[in-house]
């Protein structure tokens, strides 16, 4: 299955940040993203940009390429997190494993109790995490992937062609 995203492309400033001839467009960016919502992540990803500019064969590939330069770092970036919060939900985990092992140990019983409830909700918390916030990280680093590795064709919109 392929999930195709069609751009009109008016003017190259609209392509490019207002910062950066290097760097996508954060409108852009953000649309060619949200254009994925609703189609399974697992597609091939298909951008049609549709132009009346001319435009050359060196500038159309400039172009993939910061298309897929971008993708590629936002997978890098999200990455990087979602290992980071991997090491937070295990060092949480093992938190609660801990206070549980306490509260076995411990003789005052109302500090028994209150180390039985934060192991509990410390290993709960870590295991909900990794059920369910790892999958919304999979799908999302997933699309941004295929996004990143998605094909590009140009379409002119000549009237004289």
């Amino acid at each position: 299955m392929q999930t195709i995203i069609d751009i009109n492309l008016k003017k190259k400033a609209d392509f490019y940040s207002t910062y950066s001839s290097k760097r996508l467009n954060p409108e852009l960016t953000e649309y060619i993203y949200n254009e994925c919502y609703g189609e399974d992540y697992k597609n091939k990803v298909i951008i049609n940009i549709h132009t009346k500019l001319k435009i050359s064969d060196q500038e159309k590939n400039a172009m993939m390429d910061t298309i897929r330069r971008t993708f590629g770092l936002k997978v890098q970036d999200e990455l990087y997190y979602y290992e980071k919060a991997k090491y937070k939900k295990t060092i949480l985990f093992l938190i609660g494993i801990v206070l549980i092992i306490i509260y076995y140990l411990s003789f005052v019983d109302i500090l028994r109790e209150i180390i039985l409830i934060l192991g509990w909700l410390a290993i709960w918390e870590s295991v909900y995490s990794f059920l369910v916030d790892s999958s919304k990280d999979y799908v999302h680093i997933s699309r941004l992937r295929r996004l990143s590795a998605s094909r590009i064709y140009f379409a002119s919109n000549d009237s004289n062609s």
